[in-house]
């Protein structure tokens, strides 16, 4: 028991949505978690209860003593706090199914109640069509410098009352693109279910993280981006159609690559959508006009 007379509460998510967690990883921790009788909390899919700001969140970060089965400990800490809940990490013990085997995960959960006897395995359902994909933001790397809510055109950021970047729209970002995080200076931008660190939550190598970010975004608008943007609008052109004995990417694929758009979102704007992202993003990485 702990001081204060209460089990540790035990969170599982499925993360249903993605496939980022091993199944075999999911299947044994479950398995092994029903078999033992340990009591648990389990849920398809923390993120979309974050977005939501689902009452259940306050309710978990009041319970005392919390071992959370899901993805870093970065990302649950902000995903929390997205939530409108403020996570107590000093009581939280994290199991991170996507790079730890199930094996130590396992081994490493505590058992402070009474046994009971196994209980069924838990159905998992997606609700609604919405995939939550969205960005969580790491305020403690955050400088509000506000390059993500520029270089956004769908209405995802929005400002608060104190004048800070915060993400207000999560449903308005676009399925698997990850554009914002890659051009964040400050490497303050988390998307849960993205593959590459440490966009996924992963700790940030502070060694060059601010410096890489810029000068990926640099790279990315340099040439003549005008031309690719109307070479873009001509019938049939399709940035996957490229011949390896072609002439090197246009500035245009050079964006879309560097910043890993996917080809459905970038060809989902206009070419006046597109000119502006621009303009404001050489406005904030070289200080220009």
């Amino acid at each position: 028991m702990t001081e204060k007379g209460k089990n540790t509460l035990t969170i599982y998510c499925n993360c249903s949505y993605y496939d980022l967690i091993p199944n075999r990883t999911r299947e044994a921790v479950l398995d092994a978690m029903i078999s033992s009788g340990l009591e648990f909390e389990a849920v398809s899919d923390l993120c979309s209860l974050c977005a939501n700001h689902d009452p259940v969140l306050q309710k978990w970060a009041e319970a005392g003593k919390i071992q959370i089965i899901a993805c870093f400990p970065r990302t649950i800490k902000w995903l929390f706090n997205a939530g409108k809940t403020q996570l107590p990490m000093q009581n939280v013990t994290f199991f991170n199914m996507r790079i730890q085997p199930p094996e130590e995960i396992i081994t490493g959960l505590v058992s402070d109640q009474t046994q009971k006897n196994a209980t069924e395995k838990p159905v998992f359902e997606k609700e609604g069509d919405w995939v939550p994909w969205f960005p969580v933001i790491d305020y403690d790397r955050c400088k509000n410098c506000k390059q993500c809510m520029n270089f956004c055109l769908f209405g995802v950021y929005g400002l608060s009352g104190e004048n800070k970047v915060e993400v207000q729209n999560p449903a308005h970002c676009k399925t698997n693109c990850p554009a914002c995080a890659r051009i964040c200076p400050h490497s303050a931008i988390i998307f849960p279910k993205y593959s590459d660190s440490p966009i996924n939550g992963d700790e940030v190598s502070e060694e060059n993280a601010e410096d890489k970010a810029s000068s990926k975004l640099s790279n990315a608008i340099q040439g003549n981006i005008y031309d690719a943007i109307r070479k873009r609008s001509a019938p049939g052109e399709r940035f996957s159609s490229r011949k390896e004995n072609d002439n090197p990417p246009s500035s245009l694929e050079n964006f879309k690559e560097k910043l890993d758009i996917p080809d459905d979102v970038l060809k989902s704007l206009s070419p006046s959508e597109i000119q502006g992202i621009l303009k404001k993003t050489r406005k904030d990485v070289t200080g220009n006009k």
